[in-house]
């Protein structure tokens, strides 16, 4: 039986099941609520979230948006393996998105950014720990920490002393030379004159999110949540500032409250009922290289910063990520741009796995123009977002899941929410 609005228990739908939909869908079973997942796929986590680059940026949570981007564009101007490639479109939504991140990339916004990013980051990865702990998940998940690596010096001793400006210690990194750095990860010897030194930092975490999202949509059952798998969100039915139900293409649902987490495909469901939202898909690629009967894969996470690079290890697979290209939503697979992630870990990495086993993949971050998510209500009473995660998708995942399950329940989040919400825009 259900109570009234403000009584704990609400019927809800939440539309999407990547991490972010399946970690909203937990956190409101476990607050008491009558959870459905309405999810395209046959499964969770089966789109942004299956092979990205593995790494919970608990503290190093960053915007895309930063001072270097525009620099970097004219330094790789014309070149189809660029780090950041923009393929404009006859699409106003496509050029606005991008005017509007250029605008975030200065100086002044890029710290205000920041330090939204790290109280979202640090939050949720608690949140994470939490679950991790009380649902016994596991994802191969390591906590060697990450490596940033650095070609000149100069960079490094820039990146070191912006981390270290930081007051509160816990963002601080190990500033360190290539020994230090071979030390802590051995599997730099074979690349380690090629690089200046590193940051290190010890407290993030990698592992494999697609295993972790599809483990949390199956402790979100046991506990009694129901995820529809195979039907797709087609329009929201609205009236008198409500929302009163969802028509998809097995029929149509109804609820008391309605979560979007579509990611990259929220504003086209959101445009329809009058709200529009800057999001725009970036299009990442990753590599996944068998490592079985080779020596020299890394077991600590790494970042290269020259081409913005991640990797890390899941089990027996080395998984390299990254990349930014803004076309809409073309989901086809550059063998360039993918054979540049390849080239760059080979090269770090020689002995590391079979590259010619590698698998070739690409998912669209649902990316806002300052790069950080769009959280709770709407000018629609019971609709909220949770939505326009970017790349830190699985960082910011179950700290967001908490804020709306709160919201949904009439309690107060546990942290401020300025500078997530959809009225910054």
């Amino acid at each position: 039986m259900r109570r009234n609005w403000g009584e704990i228990v609400v019927k809800v739908l939440v539309f999407g099941a990547g991490v972010v939909g399946t970690a909203a869908a937990y956190y409101l079973n476990r607050a008491g609520h009558e959870v459905t997942v309405i999810e395209r796929n046959q499964g969770a986590g089966l789109e942004t979230s299956f092979a990205n680059g593995g790494i919970v940026s608990a503290f190093t949570a960053r915007p895309w948006a930063t001072p270097e981007v525009p620099r970097m564009l004219f330094k790789w101007f014309g070149r189809q393996d660029a780090p950041y490639l923009f393929r404009l479109r006859p699409d106003w939504s496509q050029w606005s998105w991008a005017l509007r991140f250029l605008g975030q990339c200065t100086r002044r916004r890029f710290e205000q950014s920041q330090a939204v990013s790290l109280r979202l980051s640090t939050y949720s990865y608690g949140c994470l720990q939490e679950v991790r702990d009380s649902e016994q998940i596991q994802y191969d998940q390591r906590t060697d920490g990450v490596l940033h690596l650095f070609q000149s010096q100069q960079q490094l001793d820039a990146e070191a002393a912006a981390e270290m400006a930081h007051a509160d210690s816990r963002f601080h990194p190990e500033a360190i030379g290539m020994r230090r750095a071979v030390e802590i990860e051995p599997a730099l010897a074979a690349s380690a004159g090629g690089y200046a030194g590193a940051l290190y930092f010890a407290q993030d975490e990698s592992g494999d999110a697609y295993k972790f999202t599809a483990a949390l949509a199956a402790a979100a059952e046991r506990h009694g949540a129901t995820f529809r798998y195979g039907v797709a969100v087609r329009r929201l039915q609205s009236e008198n500032g409500r929302i009163q139900a969802v028509d998809t293409d097995q029929g149509r649902f109804e609820a008391d409250a309605y979560v979007m987490s579509l990611g990259s495909f929220s504003p086209l469901i959101l445009r329809k009922i009058g709200i529009r939202v800057p999001i725009y898909p970036l299009k990442g690629y990753s590599v996944t290289i068998p490592t079985g009967g080779h020596q020299g894969a890394p077991g600590v996470a790494i970042h290269e910063g020259s081409r913005r690079i991640v990797m890390c290890r899941i089990g027996d697979r080395l998984r390299a990520a990254g990349t930014a290209e803004l076309t809409g939503y073309d989901l086809s697979i550059s063998p360039t741009r993918t054979q540049a992630i390849l080239d760059v870990t080979m090269a770090l990495f020689p002995d590391c796995g079979d590259a010619a086993k590698a698998e070739r993949w690409a998912g669209l971050r649902p990316m806002t123009p300052d790069c950080l998510p769009i959280l709770g209500r709407t000018r629609y009473t019971n609709l909220y977002m949770d939505t326009g995660h970017g790349s830190t998708g699985w960082t910011y995942a179950c700290g967001s899941g908490r804020i709306i399950a709160d919201m949904i329940s009439g309690k107060q989040p546990d942290i401020d929410l300025a500078g997530l919400t959809a009225d910054r825009f």
